[in-house]
């Protein structure tokens, strides 16, 4: 099954929905744009300044501080907004997976308990 497939398919399984392909976007565009903030305010290199913020957007915490006031309030308020992004993006990827999967779950221990329930209904009654 081709990529394009995937989206139109709208699988429960499928990963590529509308909202996770947008949450992905979002967290890419977020990681950029504070990458160069990042490299404008303290002046790092933009690898430093990627490396940095994928520390703190994956909640790893900082490297090393800030140098500068502006840059500490920026990464601040950033990864507050960015740990909320991560969980947001995880779970429009992974939710509809783990929902089935609980469905599933539940649905076969229910079959399970009716089925040992009916042995022991039998087993009980003299015949």
């Amino acid at each position: 099954m081709r990529f394009g497939e995937l989206l139109r398919a709208g699988h429960p399984l499928s990963p590529f929905s509308k909202r996770g392909l947008l949450s992905l976007g979002v967290l890419a565009l977020s990681v950029s744009v504070a990458t160069f903030v990042v490299h404008l305010l303290e002046h790092w290199s933009l690898l430093d300044s990627f490396f940095y913020i994928s520390m703190i957007t994956t909640a790893m915490g900082p490297p090393y501080p800030p140098s500068t006031a502006l840059g500490k309030v920026f990464v601040s308020f950033y990864s507050y907004y960015a740990i909320g992004l991560l969980v947001t993006t995880i779970s429009f990827l992974f939710g509809p997976a783990m929902g089935y999967t609980l469905r599933k779950g539940t649905k076969f221990f229910e079959e399970e308990e009716a089925r040992i329930r009916g042995k022991k209904g039998r087993e009980a009654e003299p015949g």
